[in-house]
């Protein structure tokens, strides 16, 4: 497996795109040339996220509008009422191709002037179904214009063959669990025996018991099959249908058909995408059509660093960035972007052909996103969350991603996941910034330290990976303790006439922990 490999950035403080103040948004970012799924796995699970090759993680302690990540356990979700009614309403559609009197007037709606929906959007929209995708606000930081070596992946794999850059598999230790009878557990375990070997066992007896109990089931089924259909009926009528219930209730006789196709996301832009997302941002989110172009489009949600990648247990598409389109009849309507990772589906972007917007496409898409996850999670049981990006508290417009239940958020202190609760949300209108784990012995189990910095691996010239403490050896310089890093640090600038990172790897190693840092390849440049 390649290894992934970062240019790490520093601090960067941008425009806020939540509450438009000028340099006020406060983030961490890094240039991801390539990206395990479980380094970009770990990564979010530490309150990172991609936009392209770009990573970033808010400041949260400093920054105006402070994001905390996002997930929904899809075993424990629940259909709202609304949610219902979005997909009844599209079902409805698809079989009979109609639209009541409030669907026509939404669509009208979505054909108002660029300056009528700019006034929409200004207001708070928390109550707005359209806006139910993970992109529905555009407002992710860019990356800095700063010059990016290159890296080639074939010439640092020669470089070092010696290394090997496979990742262990990673469970949550509290979901681990353990089922099964005496018969599975002694063939684990030879000492472990569910009979007593002295005695032989009742086989007879033991058929004749069988060929009862199904003489029996046998003789109910006859007598109960002309009642059958109509128990079956009724209690499908009784049953509270379930997310996978309403996807799948198409029929032959439908007036559309809705096919949703994942692909992966390696493909260049199509015009039929580029039209729809041109019209979607144009719209919808009254973007400047100077910017909409198809390199951007292109940067923002078909390049990605994480490379499509099939592992033994995983899932049969595999790990990666891909696609979901939504193609109605023979027309694409909606595009999904979503990384697929050892314990999720994380959301990326979403945007859809405005025309069917009394659809409401994005929260529809974000349920379809949901059901994905359950599909998989039939083969994968780890693979389980998903992920829906940020949610702003202090943003009114995107607190709708805390209606999916149960949604949990990410504690930027001791990063352990936290059920979003109606007290919680009390307390996010008081204070911005809240340490979500309400422990206070809690802390960071993968934080780094001083003392973890000689292990973190760099890439360094010739495309060599090596230790930071190799690295320091290198120049011949005396390798002394811990206590005296810093004498050390300021020999080598002194005897080299460069920087060696220290504080800039230290700062890293922080943000991305212990483990990521000691198994990514930081760039040294």
């Amino acid at each position: 497996m390649e290894p992934t490999i970062i240019n790490y950035y520093g601090k960067q403080t941008s425009r806020c795109g939540y509450c438009k103040n000028v340099e006020c948004s406060n983030s961490h970012g890094m240039h991801a040339y390539n990206l395990a799924p479980q380094d970009y796995q770990d990564l979010i699970d530490r309150g990172w996220r991609r936009s392209g090759h770009y990573c970033y993680k808010p400041n949260n302690k400093n920054t105006c509008c402070p994001c905390y990540a996002i997930r929904c356990d899809t075993n424990e979700f629940k259909l709202s009422k609304s949610h219902k009614k979005i997909l009844k309403r599209m079902n409805n559609f698809l079989r009979d191709g109609k639209k009541n009197k409030s669907e026509e007037s939404t669509k009208s709606d979505t054909s108002a002037t660029t300056s009528q929906m700019s006034a929409e959007k200004a207001q708070t929209n928390e109550g707005d179904e359209n806006a139910m995708g993970s992109g529905s606000i555009r407002e992710e930081p860019q990356a800095p214009n700063i010059p990016i070596r290159e890296i080639n992946m074939e010439a640092v794999a020669k470089a070092n063959p010696q290394k090997t850059f496979s990742i262990p598999e990673k469970k949550e230790s509290s979901e681990v669990s353990v089922v099964g009878t005496s018969a599975n557990l002694s063939s684990l375990d030879g000492s472990i025996k569910s009979f007593d070997e002295s005695k032989p066992p009742c086989k007879k007896a033991k058929q004749m018991r069988k060929e009862r109990k199904e003489a029996k089931i046998k003789a109910k089924a006859e007598k109960d099959s002309a009642e059958q259909p109509q128990m079956k009926s009724s209690s499908i009528q009784n049953r509270e249908k379930t997310l996978k219930d309403f996807v799948n209730s198409a029929s032959p006789n439908d007036c559309h058909k809705l096919k949703v196709i994942l692909v992966t996301s390696n493909k260049g832009v199509t015009n039929e995408a580029f039209n729809i997302y041109r019209k979607y941002q144009l719209i919808i989110h009254n973007d400047d059509p100077a910017r909409l172009k198809k390199a951007n489009l292109q940067r923002f949600c078909y390049k990605s660093p994480i490379k499509h990648t099939k592992l033994p247990g995983g899932p049969s598409c595999g790990y990666g960035s891909f696609h979901q389109q939504y193609w109605l009849d023979d027309k694409l309507i909606a595009v999904g972007v979503i990384d697929i990772l050892p314990l999720c589906v994380s959301s990326v972007y979403f945007f859809y052909d405005p025309d069917y917007s009394f659809l409401s496409l994005g929260t529809y898409g974000s349920l379809r996103e949901i059901e994905f996850v359950q599909q998989l999670v039939e083969t994968v049981p780890s693979l389980k969350y998903y992920y829906m990006g940020y949610y702003i508290h202090s943003c009114p417009k995107m607190r709708y991603k805390g209606k999916l239940v149960p949604s949990y958020l990410l504690c930027p202190e001791t990063y352990t996941w936290n059920l979003l609760t109606n007290e919680m949300r009390q307390q996010l209108d008081i204070q911005k910034y809240l340490r979500l784990n309400g422990d206070p012995e809690a802390n960071d189990v993968d934080d780094f330290l001083e003392t973890h910095l000689d292990l973190v691996m760099l890439l360094v010239e010739n495309n060599t990976c090596v230790t930071y403490r190799e690295y320091i050896q290198s120049f011949n310089i005396e390798t002394l303790d811990t206590m005296l890093d810093m004498i050390r640090s300021r020999l080598y600038k002194e005897i080299t006439g460069e920087d060696d990172d220290r504080e800039s790897i230290l700062e890293y190693g922080k943000l991305v922990g212990r483990t990521c840092a000691h198994r990514m390849l930081y760039v040294k440049v």
